[in-house]
Order: structure tokens, then C-alpha cells, then sequence
């Protein structure tokens, strides 16, 4: 039995009032790790996913290619985003699951235009017990209509990322008959600083970069979130999420590149209709 404890990484907010636990709370709720675990060995960290609901299917968005890594994996572990020790890990078995996969590329960096998206259905056995351990899918569709709407007309935003980073993640180790794996799930907070082609560039803000790590290896695959906030002498209060993108690959040491809203929008979702007759 392997059992994955999960810690959190917080970068925090500068400002008057430190909202990253807020933001966490939130995201926490759509967020999952993705990791493949071998017996006696451990789990080992895969990329990092956001549970949503397409079109009346309830599934894991992601990257192309880190969906690429577990297509023809019998099995699939999802680890929440919750802090704290115990068993934060579901095994998801695949052979009853559906994925789209759009990688028009395996050199992203050569190669912008690339669409770096999948969506894995999952089996109404598996979303209902997700959603009994506090899992929430993400309603596209009402997503949309946030994206579509101006901006609130009051108070600052920020972007913020969400996953799993392997480099945090240290070596696994047996505690009686468990193994155990720690991870580290990582909240990245910074601002899209380029868009081309539907392509975001998310670059995290410089008070924080003695805490990221040099390789966000595992982040692929996480959620882009833009988080609007109102700030008062007592309290800074969060009074709009969405999601705008998928973290992608990385830049550099600061930069990653994701797939902006539009591409799930105008790509993905065309393809799940026209794939699974949505």
C-alpha cells in the first residue's frame, strides 16, 4: 500500500493582507496531482491536473503531453491538494476512462502554435467518490461566462498556478507495511505578462523566487487562475476566480508558458464534441 503525503509550498502575497491561504482554499478544491505509483517503490510524480465539467462529462483537464504519460496506464493516482498527513491518494483505473489528446508537437519551445491540451471522462463511479472527499469539477461553461464578462470594476488581480513540483517531491520510504511518498504541491502566484496566439506567459513575482524551484517539472497540466481581490484597512476579500489557462513547459527559471483560455475554448472543446459526440 502506498500512501502520499501531501505538503504545501505557500508563496504568499505581498500587500496589505496575505490572501494566499484564501487563494489555496479555493483552488485546493479543483486541483489534483497526477502520479503513477509501483508496488514496493512508491509514487512518482506525472504532471498535475484541474477536475472539470464539460458539456455534462466530468473529467481531468490537462496537458497533452502529460496525458501522453498515462494513456496506456492501467491505473492513475490523483493526490489532493489538502494539508496535512494521511492518505491524500485515489487510484483512478483507466480502462473505464476516455481521453482527447491535442499535441499538435513534442518541441514546444521550437514551436508556439502548439496545442498542448487533453481531457480524460472519467466513470460516474470515480467522480462520485472524488466529489464525496471534497472534490469540485469546475463548470466550464459558467467559467466562460466569467471570461467573457469585463473584469470586476473594483480592487487588483493576480494570476496563480497550482501542482505538483517533483523537485520537492522527496524519496519514498517504508513506515510499517506503507510506503510513503511525500510531495509537495506548489502555489505559484505572478501575473501573464505576454499572450500570443492564444499562448500566456506567466512570470512569478520576484519577492518569491527564493522559493521556486529550478525545475517545475510536474506542474504541467495544472490550472492558470486569475483571482480578482478588494483590499480595505481590515481585510483583503477574493471576489472573482476563473480559470484563463493550463500550464504548459517552462521558460526559464521565472517564466512558464500555458495554454490560454481560448485554445481550451475554441480547440479542446471542439474536439470533445466532435470525438465523444458531446
Amino acid at each position: 500500500m502506498n500512501d502520499d503525503t501531501l505538503a504545501e509550498d505557500d508563496a504568499g502575497l505581498s500587500g496589505r493582507h496575505d490572501i494566499s491561504g484564501a487563494i489555496l482554499s479555493q483552488l485546493s478544491h479543483f486541483a489534483v496531482g497526477l502520479v503513477v505509483t509501483s508496488p514496493g517503490e512508491g509514487s512518482r510524480v506525472l504532471g498535475s491536473g484541474v477536475l472539470a465539467y464539460i458539456e455534462g462529462r466530468r473529467g481531468i483537464l490537462t496537458c497533452g503531453h502529460v496525458a501522453e504519460k498515462y494513456a496506456n496506464l492501467p491505473e492513475i493516482g490523483l493526490v489532493r491538494f489538502i494539508a496535512g498527513s494521511g492518505n491524500q491518494r485515489r487510484m483512478v483505473q483507466l480502462g473505464d476512462t476516455q481521453t482527447a489528446i491535442i499535441q499538435s508537437s513534442d518541441s514546444f519551445e521550437d514551436n508556439k502554435e502548439v496545442f498542448d491540451l487533453a481531457f480524460t471522462i472519467l466513470p460516474p463511479d470515480e467522480v462520485s467518490s472524488i466529489e464525496a472527499l471534497g472534490g469540485v469539477f469546475l463548470n466550464i461553461e459558467k467559467n466562460r461566462t466569467k471570461m467573457e464578462a469585463l473584469a470586476p470594476s473594483e480592487g487588483k488581480h493576480i494570476d496563480a498556478m497550482l501542482g505538483l513540483v517533483a523537485e520537492f517531491s522527496e524519496i519514498p520510504y517504508a513506515e510499517g507495511k506503507e510506503i510513503i511518498s511525500p510531495m509537495r504541491g506548489v502555489l505559484q502566484t505572478g501575473h501573464v505578462c505576454h499572450q500570443e496566439k492564444g499562448l500566456l506567459t506567466v512570470e512569478a513575482m520576484k519577492y518569491n523566487l527564493h522559493e521556486l524551484p529550478k525545475c517545475f517539472g510536474g506542474m504541467s497540466g495544472g490550472g492558470v487562475w486569475r483571482v480578482y481581490f478588494v483590499e480595505s484597512e481590515t481585510e483583503t476579500k477574493i471576489v472573482a476566480t476563473m480559470l484563463c489557462g493550463i500550464a504548459s513547459w517552462q521558460i526559464d527559471g521565472t517564466q512558464i508558458a500555458c495554454q490560454g483560455w481560448d485554445r481550451i475554448d475554441q480547440a479542446l472543446i471542439p474536439n470533445l464534441r466532435d470525438k465523444f459526440r458531446f
